[in-house]
């Protein structure tokens, strides 16, 4: 009989069948069933596709690379939980409970998060696309790598974030909250950033090429090496900011104040500095060539009108 089951695996595996693993205790998965609560219990590779788990108890549960995909989490508690590669695509997670929850790259695509509490919560690599995290309490979560591309992120508050290298490529960023978020190295190309909060950020290495910051305030801001090409910064306030060896090429920069900025090796490339206020700024090794210039007032208080 044994070498019956044994030939029929090796057959299988020849035939490229995989076998499934149930690392999860079933004893825990079968209580959870009964009672909507397994806290702290092993369900890591659990399949509980679409299962109905509204206000389930899952504190501190091991529910790595488990297939949550379109179940309703709503109001569960979550807390401390490891989701880490947990498939959580369409699943309700409504006024769920994740703070201090690992979800380092959960698949969240689609998935809704109304209320939610992330607070502490880790989603280091997270695919976060399509989702609303605009009511979601994200105190202290950590973002580091996630992706963001294309979501709904309007008056959300990412104050004090860690969100470096976090691909927020496309997503609607208007009026968001980014004071002292670490945003080094992040993906913000294309946006939308009118009237959002970068008070102090810290966008070193940043990619905002062709991005919307007309009426931004970047004043004080340490921009250095950011990649700003085609952006559009009308009348943007970059009073005393650090933009040293930043990309500004073809940026549109009228009107914009950039009195006293440092611009030492930034790449000004036919950038339009018509109206742009440059009195005080630093532009030793600063590349202008075919910059324009309209009414421009340069480092000696003198306006240049080259282009008028």
């Amino acid at each position: 009989m044994k070498k019956t089951i044994l030939l029929s695996i090796f057959i299988l595996i020849a035939f490229g069948v995989s076998i499934p693993s149930f690392a999860y205790n079933e004893k825990d998965l079968e209580n959870l069933k009964k009672l909507n609560a397994c806290e702290k219990c092993d369900l890591s590779n659990a399949y509980l596709h679409g299962a109905s788990l509204i206000k389930a108890k899952l504190r501190d549960a091991n529910l790595y690379e488990a297939t949550l995909s379109g179940a309703d989490l709503s109001e569960a508690d979550l807390r401390g939980a490891n989701l880490d590669k947990a498939k959580l695509r369409f699943t309700n997670l409504d006024e769920v409970t994740l703070n201090g929850a690992v979800l380092n790259g959960a698949d969240f695509k689609y998935a809704t998060l109304n209320g939610a509490n992330l607070s502490r919560a880790t989603l280091f690599g997270a695919n976060l696309t399509g989702i609303d995290l605009r009511m979601t309490n994200l105190y202290q979560a950590y973002f580091t790598g996630a992706n963001l591309s294309g979501v709904d992120l309007r008056k959300t508050n990412f104050s004090k974030l860690n969100l470096s290298v976090v691909n927020l490529s496309g997503a609607d960023l208007r009026e968001a909250n980014f004071t002292q978020a670490d945003l080094r190295g992040a993906n913000l190309s294309g946006i939308d950033l009118k009237f959002t909060n970068l008070y102090q950020a810290n966008l070193m290495g940043a990619n905002l090429s062709g991005v919307d910051l007309r009426a931004t305030n970047f004043s004080s801001l340490n921009l250095s090496g950011v990649n700003l090409s085609g952006a559009n910064l009308q009348q943007a306030g970059l009073e005393e900011t650090n933009l040293t060896a930043s990309d500004l090429r073809e940026a549109n920069l009228i009107g914009a104040n950039l009195r006293e900025a440092d611009l030492s090796g930034t790449n000004l490339y036919g950038a339009d500095l018509s109206l742009a206020n440059l009195i005080g700024a630093e532009l030793n090794g600063a590349n202008l060539k075919d910059a324009k210039y309209c009414k421009t007032w340069m480092t000696a208080s003198e306006a240049r009108n080259d282009d008028c």
